[in-house]
């Protein structure tokens, strides 16, 4: 693999991080300093006349000194229990999806922090609110969704943003139920556009096509109801006929009484490679986990559109409403990136061949900022091949004991790679975390939804939080109505907020920093398949999509899939922080392949390793299979000749690991 040519961006790279040694610590104290000073100016400056609170005087007493020491001294052992946290900032960190913050992204939470902003309101909020909407509009043109028309906001992480997305796509689903009833009650005559284009009145519809209504109809429909009636008749009419004022129970009923015919309860499809989140944000929401469908793998770890299009008519034939579909965006287990294109057009061709759509989301927590690298600094799209020749990540060679799979290593990013990042913009919504490959302190997950419409169908408006009549207050300022989480720091908005300025969310910025991280991840992939590491095997999982690295280690004295795994999980006691005091020089994780979910991706893998089948595999339970995992969000290791080889040096940790975990599964 050839070296991409060194650009002003990467020459930027070097002052956006503190660095492996603190290398900018004068730049970071200096900017730290500086909002801390603007701060106390700040403070000084508000009605002078009030004087003081705290004297000279009062700093001279005995009790104040106390007070000071047991600070001071309680911060020292702070400082040094933190010292035995995780060392994200250094090269020789290739755990989980983590690495040090921008040094942007640090300042900014620290100089908003002072000021402790709640952006829950804009009365709590008033300066990082207006930060946040416009964190979301960023998001959304990165995306590539209009953002004049879109609208999004943080959340604490991904697992609420994705709860949110499911929240409103339920209600979205379900609101053509609400405004029929609530219609029919208020004499209200509609028409709706189904999903194969048609209109119709709204009451000629039974239920599965009033459960089949594509959004933007869905929330046309709406919009034609809020002007067919006064205002207070239409919100009580549809309070007695909608899912989240009724409850499950009572909404089913309805039904019922309704219909005569009730349908089997709505599913969730998602990518069997899905985080686990999901489970927990379906039964928090009441779907239930049975109603969660899982769609099989590929063998390349991305959702499978010919089993997605299987899964559509086998449950529309049964009857079953599709709530969503959720797509993953760089999975956290492989980073892969599914073929979102293809997923649309399996929920295009539902619409025109069925009659049936569903809510469509990318789960991008993971992978969505690498959208940016498809953008240039004039809001053009980048295509592969111009991408393949800044990185110049050219076709990994296939090892010996490589996984086979049906597309063969290719130079990244292919074409395929480049229309998944671009069909973001056909989803209905996309979650994103900033705390993850955004570079910015926790808490930091984001939501945005195409349509901004669809935050009404989730508004809650208590009476402390509406925006003051009269005076121009935007309801856009009033967060706490449209989002699931009450109190939410205003720092964490700034942070994101400063940073996506100094790191641009195109080629120049954040496209060119993970970019980097993509060539580190390569320039890794590849040496694993070109060690000696002899008696063992490694056997790498195909090349990531973007910069996760899995890997399995075996060995000839090894005759079972349980022996295999016990290797494996000896190999990852002593690369990482499990174990209590532990100090390893070289740090990674592992994650665990189980049946079904990982059914259509795990079969070469195990045919490679020559140990079990996948008969056996899926009557091993929870056993699965071990899997190594690296993940370079170092974007240092995608430059040659720049500090340490932690290249190296991690295939020769690897090497002494395997041989200790192997020596002490043979025993004395």
């Amino acid at each position: 693999m050839s070296e991409p040519a060194p650009t002003p961006s990467d020459d930027a790279l070097r002052a956006w991080f503190l660095g492996p040694r603190a290398e900018n610590a004068e730049l970071l104290e200096r900017l730290l300093v500086e909002a801390l000073r603007d701060h106390v100016f700040w403070r000084r400056n508000h009605h002078p006349e009030d004087g003081f609170t705290i004297h000279e005087l009062d700093k001279r007493r005995e009790a104040y000194d106390a007070a000071v020491a047991t600070l001071t001294q309680e911060l020292m052992g702070l400082l040094a229990e933190l010292k035995r946290g995780v060392p994200f900032f250094s090269g020789r960190y290739k755990g989980h999806m983590a690495f040090e913050q921008t040094i942007a992204s640090q300042v900014g939470y620290f100089a908003a922090m002072l000021y402790n902003p709640n952006n829950v309101a804009i009365e709590a909020s008033p300066v990082t609110t207006r930060l946040e909407l416009e964190v979301g509009r960023q998001l959304a043109r990165m995306i590539g969704y209009d953002p004049a028309s879109a609208w999004g906001h943080l959340t604490s992480g991904g697992t609420v943003a994705n709860f949110e997305a499911l929240w409103v796509a339920r209600n979205v689903i379900y609101f053509p139920l609400a405004a029929r009833g609530a219609a029919d009650e208020l004499g209200v005559r509609l028409e709706v556009t189904g999903p194969a284009g048609h209109r119709a009145p709204l009451a000629s519809l039974d239920l599965p096509e009033l459960l089949n209504i594509p959004a933007a109809p869905a929330l046309d429909l709406w919009d034609e109801l809020w002007q067919a009636a006064p205002r207070e008749r239409v919100h009580d009419a549809l309070l007695r006929h909608s899912l989240q004022a009724l409850g499950y129970q009572d909404y089913a009923l309805r039904l019922s009484e309704a219909f005569g015919d009730p349908l089997p309860p709505s599913v969730v499809l998602v990518a069997a490679s899905a985080h686990y989140s999901w489970e927990k944000i379906v039964r928090a929401l009441g779907i239930g986990s049975n109603q969660l469908v899982f769609v099989p793998l590929d063998d390349r770890y991305r959702l499978d559109p010919d089993a997605l299009w299987e899964r559509v008519v086998d449950l529309t034939h049964r009857r079953v409403p599709i709530l969503a579909c959720v797509s993953v965006c760089g999975t956290t287990e492989e980073s892969a990136v599914d073929r979102l294109d293809l997923v649309q057009e399996v929920r295009s061709r539902a619409e025109t061949e069925l009659g049936v759509t569903f809510h469509l989301h990318s789960d991008a927590c993971y992978g969505g900022y690498a959208a940016a690298l498809t953008w240039d600094a004039e809001g053009r799209r980048r295509s592969a091949e111009e991408l393949r020749a800044e990185f110049a990540t050219g076709a990994e060679p296939a090892g010996p004991h490589d996984v086979r799979t049906r597309e063969p290593s290719g130079a990244w990013p292919s074409e395929g790679w480049v229309r998944s990042m671009e069909a973001l913009a056909e989803t209905d919504s996309v979650t994103i975390d900033p705390h993850k490959l955004g570079y910015i302190p926790y808490p930091a997950g984001a939501i945005v939804f195409r349509d901004r419409r669809m935050r009404e169908l989730v508004a809650i408006d208590p009476p402390y939080l509406l925006p003051t009549q009269g005076l121009g207050s935007s309801e856009d300022l009033f967060l706490g109505r449209f989002v699931f989480e009450g109190s939410k720091p205003g720092a964490a908005a700034a942070s994101v907020w400063l940073s996506h300025k100094v790191l641009p969310l195109d080629e120049r910025g954040y496209g060119r920093l993970i970019g980097r991280t993509v060539v580190g991840a390569r320039r890794l992939y590849r040496a694993l398949g070109e060690a000696d590491l002899e008696p063992f095997r490694l056997v790498r999982l195909p090349e990531p999509d973007i910069n996760i690295v899995c890997f399995i280690l075996t060995h000839p004295s090894l005759g079972s899939l349980a022996e295999v795994n016990a290797l494996n999980e000896g190999v990852y006691a002593r690369m990482s922080l499990s174990e209590p005091g532990a100090q390893p020089d070289y740090i990674i994780t592992r994650t665990r392949f189980q049946t079904p979910m990982y059914d259509g991706a795990v079969g070469p893998v195990l045919e490679a390793l020559g140990t079990g089948t996948l008969e056996g595999w899926r009557s091993g339970g929870k056993a699965g299979l071990v899997v190594l995992r690296s993940t370079v969000m170092d974007p240092f290791m995608g430059f040659a000749g720049s500090g340490p080889d932690h290249t190296a040096g991690f295939v020769e940790a690897l090497r002494a690991a395997a041989c200790e975990a192997l020596a002490a599964l043979s025993g004395p």
